[in-house]
């Protein structure tokens, strides 16, 4: 099958929300020729098949204190230590609606955004207003709130957050064979962003900017590991 290598100039979320890319990853190798494993806990992340972060600006953030936070091992973390406290706070109170129904609203505007998505899920033949009761459309809706989920849990270790989205863009690579395109990220950071701007009623302006950048990030890394593993099959 064809395989596609995603854009490498700045995605729309990134050219809209005035961006800057994590900095790339130096990986060490080990003496039998094998990429040494990152250190910390076991990884307990969900293990999905299918998908799922944007520097807010200056307009959305005049009035909030962004102070550069380190992790345990003293590299920068994306987010300040307040922008992780509102993600929690907000995530929380949208849990309070119902699991599926978050994840529902973001997957269906996903689908309605971008109708070829529908394909890649089985969902092509059902009607727009039937979606939301298909077993399959339910099933992936909750993929969506368990991956909010694991990333919430560990927001305060961007290196785990960085390897488990870097190893689902990889898993991506052989999607493509369903019609998967690395662009229909971007659909998912819009929809995602604009889910938050409506569960946070277009108030809280520091949260949409905390959400944005999160959601960016998140994409990068997926866009970093669907490349290199692109790169791998074609060696």
């Amino acid at each position: 099958m064809g395989q596609t290598t995603s854009k490498t100039g700045p995605t729309l979320a990134e050219k809209r929300y005035k961006v800057e890319k994590p900095p790339i990853k130096r990986r060490s190798n080990t003496s039998n020729g094998k990429e040494a494993e990152s250190k910390g806990s076991k990884d307990t992340s969900p293990k999905f098949e299918c998908p799922m972060i944007i520097q807010p600006n200056s307009a959305e953030t005049k009035d909030v204190a962004v102070i550069p936070t380190k992790t345990n091992n003293g590299s920068k973390h994306f987010l300040s230590r307040r922008e992780r406290i509102l993600l929690e706070h907000s995530w929380k109170k949208t849990r309070k609606t119902g699991s599926e129904h978050v994840g529902s609203k973001i997957f269906l505007m996903v689908l309605t955004a971008q109708p070829d998505i529908k394909a890649i899920f089985g969902l092509e033949k059902i009607p727009q207003g039937r979606l939301k009761y298909d077993p399959r459309f339910r099933q992936h809706a909750t993929v969506f709130t368990r991956t909010f989920d694991y990333v919430i849990k560990n927001i305060d270790y961007p290196e785990k957050l960085e390897n488990h989205f870097e190893a689902l863009g990889r898993r991506h690579v052989i999607m493509q064979g369903r019609g998967f395109d690395p662009l229909y990220w971007e659909t998912f950071a819009e929809c995602m962003t604009q889910a938050a701007v409506e569960w946070e009623a277009n108030r809280q302006r520091p949260t949409l900017g905390a959400w944005r950048t999160l959601v960016t990030t998140i994409i990068i890394y997926m866009r970093r590991g669907f490349d290199e593993e692109n790169m791998k099959r074609r060696l």
